[in-house]
């Protein structure tokens, strides 16, 4: 029997397993082994971690990593019942949520169910209880700080021309790049910007930038790791423009490269990033096209010491963090 059936849409998800399994627990990521506890890391596994705990009578953890409000916001979730391991949805004929009701209604019923709920954030805290009436308990995940980290090569300069810009995320409307756009029209000469993501926002961004004059490097696909690593270390500045975040690993991403990083003042930013990166008002391309003129007259070294915010966020921190509240469940139950 392992001690723990781990279950995560991703590898990002999966991060800190080897590290808890060097600890001493017995980590599954796949097959149907019983186990002590399953842990699903993500809105796309809670279903899978669900009937799992059902099949095997084991305890479930559940962590949300966010709840959007524009999702959720003046509408009610479909009803949801359990048949055996099973999660079975009736659709409302009206007043559901906004966006996405099947799978928002299901995270619902399954936080209600589960034996702990766990979100990376204390905005995410608060929207669990708020939309979903569930006590959850902060429990901050990590970035990947093997990949991520300013030792080793990197461009001696950052100032190369021109000035590059560079943003990674989904291309949705929360995400708001379109305001490095305007920030960066504001500015003379002119930065570059690059933009890792896909979505459905590709299209609109490279039309404003066309009516902006402003140089938009916007592939639309998915960057592979290799892109996402060059990009980074040729980067003259990481911003993270969004409206909304459970947690944001772009920011983190690029402190830990060595990167001047201007982000969002947003709650989950202002929680972990302090004041190693720069803030602005989501909606004010003035506020930051400002913050982005201080960065271009600054020296162009870059940092040789990554920020103490980061320490508590490395994946070895996270594996620290979450050994003894995993341990409560498979030595004996919460």
């Amino acid at each position: 029997m392992d001690d723990v059936r781990w279950f995560s849409s991703n590898r990002y998800g999966a991060l800190p397993v080897p590290a808890l399994g060097r600890a001493g627990l017995r980590v599954a990521l796949e097959g149907d082994r019983a186990a002590r506890l399953a842990f699903a890391l993500d809105g796309q596994s809670a279903v899978a971690g669900f009937a799992f705990a059902r099949r095997h009578r084991c305890a479930l953890v559940l962590k949300i990593p966010d709840v959007p409000p524009w999702r959720l916001e003046g509408g009610h979730p479909d009803f949801v019942v359990a048949a055996g391991a099973k999660v079975v949805r009736v659709p409302r004929l009206w007043g559901r949520y906004p966006e996405r009701p099947g799978y928002y209604s299901r995270i619902r019923y399954i936080a209600r169910h589960a034996d702990a709920v766990w979100c990376p954030s204390t905005n995410s805290v608060q929207g669990v209880f708020r939309y979903y009436g569930v006590s959850a308990e902060l429990m901050p995940f990590c970035y990947d700080s093997d990949r991520f980290s300013s030792v080793g090569p990197r461009p001696p300069t950052v100032h190369s021309a021109p000035f590059t810009i560079v943003s990674i995320s989904r291309l949705v409307p929360h995400k708001n790049h379109a305001v490095i756009l305007r920030a960066a029209a504001r500015l003379e000469p002119r930065p570059r910007v690059r933009i890792l993501g896909q979505g459905p926002g590709a299209d609109t961004l490279r039309r404003i930038a066309a009516e902006l004059g402003v140089e938009l490097d916007l592939p639309g696909t998915w960057a592979s790791d290799d892109q996402i690593l060059d990009a980074y270390r040729h980067a003259g500045v990481v911003v993270a423009p969004s409206r909304f975040e459970g947690f944001g690993l772009t920011p983190l991403e690029g402190l830990a490269m060595g990167v001047p990083v201007i982000a969002s003042d947003i709650p989950s930013h202002r929680e972990f990033l302090s004041s190693a990166v720069r803030f602005f008002p989501p909606e004010d391309d003035i506020a930051l096209a400002g913050e982005l003129g201080r960065i271009v007259s600054q020296p162009s070294s870059r940092p040789a010491v990554q920020p103490s915010v980061l320490e508590p966020l490395t994946i070895e921190a996270c594996a620290a963090r979450l050994l003894p509240a995993l341990r409560r469940f498979v030595d004996g139950g919460p």
